[in-house]
């Protein structure tokens, strides 16, 4: 099923009811987490789509786009991304299309995994201050993208 990304972003700050009652979210499974998570998730695997709530007042304050998946080499992300981002892209591509970033990090090994660049964005986004996160991989291939509100960076 098709997610509309671009409202999603928008309803960033808003609560899961006001998600669903707008029907942006086409499951009815709702998120959950761990005890004594202050979050909760819910993961729509298929539309490649993770979102965050807080579990207090279940606001939205987080979404990861799954762009690149390592066990599927085919795998193409399944929703209509906004503008300018496409469903493949690299390093030197979103450089081209989004500047600099204002912040960044150079790939990385951890516990023998690694890790590629990441950086960070503004989102234009009309209802609040919203950042992006761009993960890439080993080969600079844009991995996953987070949005979330700018007062939530944690860098």
């Amino acid at each position: 099923m098709t997610v509309n990304v671009a409202a999603l972003i928008q309803s960033l700050g808003k609560t899961y009811q006001e998600i669903m009652d707008n029907e942006l979210i086409p499951y009815i499974t709702k998120p959950t987490g761990s005890s004594g998570d202050p979050f909760l998730n819910l993961d729509m695997a298929k539309e490649g789509i993770f979102l965050t709530f807080n579990r207090n007042d279940r606001v939205f304050v987080e979404m990861t786009l799954r762009i690149l998946n390592k066990k599927n080499e085919k795998y193409r992300f399944p929703n209509e991304l906004p503008s300018p981002l496409v469903p493949e892209m690299n390093r030197a591509w979103v450089h081209n299309q989004l500047g600099k970033p204002e912040k960044s990090h150079p790939p990385r090994v951890s516990f023998n995994d690694h890790y590629g660049w990441v950086e960070l964005y503004q989102y234009e986004n009309s209802t609040i201050l919203t950042s992006m996160q761009i993960d890439y991989d080993l080969q600079d291939r844009v991995r996953a993208i987070t949005f979330l509100p700018t007062e939530k960076v944690r860098w």
